[in-house]
């Protein structure tokens, strides 16, 4: 039974040893100086530049001070903080809209 145990501890290391190779895969990074954020991918990238880089937030809580850039991250916090149940579509507001 030894030897089944250390050939299942090699094993289980050699597993380990081959999950450090995605340390060298492509980052894309935001070009705004002051940012310092980076990517997997580049769509993610350019959602980032043309929504949220150098923006104000334009989703608000009803609930909450809470803002956020991306209407599904203040859906999963109302969710989550305030056990908002979405049977009501319009309930997070467009700061762009209240500002006109």
């Amino acid at each position: 039974t030894d030897e089944v145990f250390m050939n299942a501890q090699e094993a289980v290391g050699a597993h380990r040893d081959t999950q450090g190779i995605a340390q060298f895969e492509t980052r894309f990074y935001c070009p705004n100086k002051h940012c310092g954020r980076n990517y997997k991918n580049k769509c993610s990238l350019t959602y980032h530049m043309n929504n949220e880089c150098g923006i104000n937030p334009k989703f608000k809580c009803q609930f909450c001070p809470k803002t956020s850039s991306r209407y599904s991250n203040l859906k999963r916090h109302m969710i989550s903080v305030h056990k908002y149940i979405d049977n009501q579509p319009n309930i997070i507001e467009t700061l762009v809209n209240e500002q006109s």
